[in-house]
């Protein structure tokens, strides 16, 4: 089966990585892929495709016109989003898709996936479960303030993240600790109160950010592939080192705790295709969920090392072929360094 698929990032760390992925799928498909990205500059997606497609935000009222325009014109048959602002809107408006015989790797479940891509959402619909942090949501600078020092700042750091952001924009640990600002890490979230709301003061208005307990665990990103809530694979990765909000290394594990969390999750809410979920386990020991993003994860090339491609069976369920049978090598380490493209 012929696929082109249009892939709706081209500048992110994990692009060239995910596009090999897909080349490497032989059997039963042969795919060629495009990008397309937001901002218009060179990026190694647009070099490796050796095409440039420039398209709005999710949530820009000529989104869909933008993206069907682009299918039609590279007779595109599927579609796999990378942008969390942009799958609402894609799957609100499947049935036009569909129409033009272009398959969406997206949950096609609106109401379910809202929630699911959504933090606030999330946390208040598995507000009854063991597994979410404490938490405030605020949207102001007033309320974020009584909601840092009501979960325990400056005895204990706590964390803050607007509510609708990608990977680790935004995100950060408020604590009293003293900060060596001359050997601090690069990227390093750490910031005490008085300088963030110092900072937080410029906004004119604030975005509903959610506030909550610091959790000092390990971190696993899990990656599924599922299909209308049911799971099919499922592996979580211990978050060893990161770097924009990317995993670095990591190792697969075969957390049952974690998967048994996972597959409850998605069964709860209904989702399909490629998902990842993030948990941190807290002081006393229990896995918290962070959050969902449900589409490729930017490390989803890590399963690749333990046998596993993820791409591949998302596609063939997409495409209601048998999946191939998979041994995953638990145990593989993921490390990731730095590689020149000349262009």
């Amino acid at each position: 089966m012929n696929l082109k698929v249009l892939w709706t990032i081209s500048d992110s760390m994990g692009t060239v990585s995910d596009l090999k992925m897909l080349k490497l799928i032989k059997k039963d498909f042969n795919i060629d892929v495009i990008t397309a990205d937001r901002e218009d500059k060179t990026s190694l997606g647009f070099a490796v495709t050796g095409k440039k497609y420039i398209i709005p935000n999710g949530a820009a009222p000529d989104y869909i016109e933008k993206v069907i325009a682009i299918c039609k014109k590279e007779k595109i048959t599927t579609l796999i989003p990378q942008y969390g602002d942009e799958l609402v809107t894609l799957s609100r408006n499947l049935v036009l898709f569909n129409n033009l015989g272009i398959k969406v790797l997206v949950t096609p479940d609106v109401e379910k996936l809202t929630i699911a891509n959504s933090k606030t959402a999330l946390y208040e619909y598995f507000s009854l479960n063991n597994f979410i942090p404490k938490y405030k949501s605020v949207n102001t600078l007033k309320e974020l303030e009584n909601a840092i020092f009501e979960l325990g700042y400056p005895k204990k750091p706590v964390c803050m993240k607007p509510a609708e952001s990608e990977g680790s924009k935004g995100f950060h640990i408020i604590t009293n600790e003293k900060i060596d600002i001359l050997n601090e890490r690069p990227g390093s979230a750490k910031i005490s109160w008085e300088l963030l709301k110092n900072q937080l003061q410029q906004y004119s208005k604030l975005p509903k950010i959610l506030v909550m307990e610091y959790l000092p665990g390990t971190e696993y990103s899990v990656d599924c592939v599922c299909k209308d809530g049911e799971t099919i694979m499922c592996i979580p990765r211990q978050r060893v080192e990161t770097s924009m909000g990317v995993a670095i290394e990591s190792i697969l594990e075969k957390n049952t705790e974690i998967m048994d969390m996972s597959k409850k999750i998605i069964k709860a809410l209904n989702l399909s295709y490629n998902i990842n979920i993030q948990f941190k386990y807290s002081s006393e020991g229990k896995p918290m969920l962070i959050e969902i993003n449900p589409r490729v994860s930017g490390s989803l090339v890590a399963n690749l090392g333990a046998g596993v491609n993820m791409l591949e069976l998302a596609l063939k369920l997409a495409y209601g072929l048998p999946l191939p049978a998979v041994d995953v090598k638990w145990g593989t380490r993921m490390m990731r360094y730095l590689e020149q493209l000349y262009l």
